[in-house]
């Protein structure tokens, strides 16, 4: 009796049978959802720990060709080093050239130097009008060289490849320095530059030179390219989508110039930066069609174009100011052979008024008596 009514007790306390199954299916389910997080937790943690990313880094020296492969479990870095002196300017230009095609990813290059960084992705993207895009897997740039204080030191720089692109893809990477970097009054040099290789030199003002014209040409039209006058500092503005943020810029087809003066640039030099434009729109040249998709890819074709540029000393004021003394010489000169020739005519006009005044066959006894006859009626 005593236990029927306690379990009668129990009974009237607990709950429905079908809150109790209620009550059970929750705790299976987040017993399960629990277990499922616990096993993709460890499986994710398992897998980082299985494919830990690999960084390789290089000692890499210039002039060189590195084919290499590059994946997103896998970095390299190349380790250069070049010895900067003072007195002597040199230019190092890093080129790439990818080999895969189809690639899903884009590389990304990082130079990393002393004072300054560069980076570019391959595909390059550049944006013309109607942010039209235009790749290009072929790159080449110029470092952009901090000053030094010592008369010689020993700089390193480093350029880091990576992608997130889980197929490898082949790549070519080459340092060379650039041994006529610097520019030299009166003597032209000659290079070829495109919209993935700009190129840009430096110029130094001799001493007694203030103001210099720099002159770029070319045998071609197309395809329209700018010319940039940039101060030395880093970075340098040297691609289509960039080249106008800085300095003094001007569009050409075949010939292009811009004067400069050494009071514009206080460290007395200035770099001379050339850059091909992805269209030709700006120097009046065709417009291209528009593309059916707007993120779709356009060829850009070979617009790579062959460059002179030289640097001239411009007219100095002295030169201004002979040619303005001379030009009012010249203008004087007409005044004063104007004002003689109307001397002489006056006098001749009075010599002829005498004469016809004075008949030749009267005798001057006679031109006398007719003059004193004259003067004696006018009294």
């Amino acid at each position: 009796m005593v236990l029927r009514s306690c379990w009668k007790s129990r009974h009237k306390n607990s709950p429905g049978p079908a809150a109790a199954t209620a009550a059970a299916g929750l705790v299976r389910a987040g017993s399960a959802a629990l277990l499922w997080l616990c096993v993709t937790q460890f499986a994710c943690a398992g897998g980082a720990l299985a494919e830990p990313k690999n960084v390789v880094q290089k000692e890499a020296e210039f002039d060189i060709t590195y084919n290499d492969t590059v994946t997103s479990q896998n970095q390299t870095i190349y380790a250069f080093n070049h010895t900067v002196s003072r007195n002597k300017t040199e230019g190092v230009r890093v080129t790439v050239d990818v080999l895969s095609q189809g690639f899903e990813s884009p590389i990304l290059f990082v130079v990393r130097q002393k004072q300054a960084v560069l980076s570019f992705q391959i595909p390059l993207i550049l944006r013309g009008l109607y942010q039209r895009k235009y790749p290009y897997n072929h790159v080449g740039r110029t470092l952009c060289q901090p000053p030094t204080r010592s008369a010689s030191e020993t700089q390193f720089f480093f350029v880091d490849v990576s992608t997130l692109s889980s197929q490898g893809t082949n790549y070519q990477l080459r340092v060379s320095r650039v041994e006529s970097f610097t520019l030299h009054t009166d003597k032209k040099f000659s290079f070829t530059a495109s919209p993935s290789q700009p190129q840009y030199f430096k110029y130094d003002f001799p001493d007694g030179e203030d103001t210099v014209i720099v002159k770029v040409n070319s045998e071609m039209t197309f395809p329209c390219s700018v010319m940039s006058i940039q101060d030395i500092q880093c970075p340098v503005y040297d691609l289509d989508n960039n080249v106008a943020f800085i300095g003094m810029y001007q569009t050409m087809t075949k010939k292009g110039a811009i004067t400069v003066q050494r009071k514009d640039f206080p460290s007395n030099s200035f770099y001379v930066v050339v850059v091909v434009k992805t269209e030709d729109e700006a120097c009046g040249g065709p417009l291209r069609f528009y593309p059916l998709r707007p993120d779709e890819l356009m060829d850009a074709g070979n617009r790579s174009k062959f460059i002179d540029v030289v640097v001239t000393p411009a007219i100095k004021s002295e030169v201004y100011v002979m040619g303005m003394l001379f030009c009012l010489g010249i203008f004087l000169s007409f005044y004063l052979l104007t004002l003689i020739m109307t001397c002489v005519e006056n006098k001749r006009m009075k010599k002829r008024q005498e004469v016809f005044q004075i008949p030749a066959d009267m005798s001057p006894a006679e031109t006398g008596n007719m003059a004193t006859s004259c003067d004696g009626l006018l009294r």
